[in-house]
């Protein structure tokens, strides 16, 4: 009763914020700028498939009035995303810090956090220019940022849901493998006895790998290479979810 009361608060708590369906790359294809719920979906959602860094700004400036920067839960992923999209284009990072320094305080906040967590010298100077020339609360914000050490998603100890939607986030600017290795690694939670929050933790990864599989060929991929090379006694769960995503797979093809 317990396994499962637990795996449906994740339903409620998990904090994936943009919904993940069918890759349309046509929505951005040509576009200009971002517009459109649909786009920036596709744009978050798809980008290590076709990476489009000229849409940003445009980008943050429709989540600021669409809402999506408001949402606690919606941070995590987002920040990683962009922190792995800034690393990915050193070059384009004063500009970007220029177009955005007019804008509402949750888009610079917003940028500020992702520069904080990509924890490089170009990115910290870019982050000091912007601090500098903001607003009181912002500089708060950002003083407050910097008195912590950003997170390391590769080497740091899973330890809440938030943790496992930062690793999809960079998943979905990079395509990188290692963060999903880095989810699959949390599947043994599920069986953490007694420790609520690791079981919670091992759900949020059991349901959002299963999803994720679904949606994207490259995560199944993944997981049934790491399927192959996984200790026995790991084997069971993660050959559930590779199951659970084939069947529905499956399903959404036959509909």
């Amino acid at each position: 009763m317990l396994r499962q009361s637990i795996l449906i608060a994740v339903f409620c708590t998990l904090a994936i914020s943009w919904p993940v369906a069918q890759s349309r790359p046509e929505l951005i294809g040509a576009a200009k700028e971002i517009t459109a719920r649909d786009q920036v979906e596709e744009w978050l959602t798809y980008y290590y498939q076709h990476p489009r860094p000229d849409l940003l700004v445009s980008a943050l400036r429709f989540m600021s009035k669409d809402g999506w920067l408001q949402k606690s839960d919606a941070q995590a992923p987002l920040v990683a995303f962009l922190s792995r999209v800034f690393i990915a284009n050193p070059d384009r990072l004063k500009g970007w810090a220029a177009d955005v320094a007019n804008d509402s305080e949750d888009e610079k906040v917003t940028v500020a956090t992702a520069l904080w967590m990509v924890d490089g010298d170009k990115s910290q100077e870019v982050l000091g220019a912007i601090t500098r020339d903001g607003p009181a609360t912002f500089q708060v914000k950002v003083k407050s940022l910097q008195a912590n050490r950003p997170p390391d998603l590769l080497k740091d100890e899973i330890n809440s849901p938030q943790f496992l939607d930062a690793l999809w986030g960079a998943f979905f600017a990079t395509g990188n493998e290692r963060y999903v290795q880095r989810l699959i690694s949390a599947l043994p939670m599920l069986d953490a006895e007694g420790d609520v929050m690791k079981m919670l933790i091992g759900g949020a990864a059991q349901w959002s790998l299963t999803s994720n599989a679904v949606q994207h060929p490259k995560v199944m991929e993944i997981c049934e290479a790491e399927l192959r090379i996984l200790p026995e006694d790991q084997k069971p769960e993660l050959t559930k979810i590779i199951k659970s995503a084939r069947e529905k797979s499956a399903h959404e093809e036959r509909k």
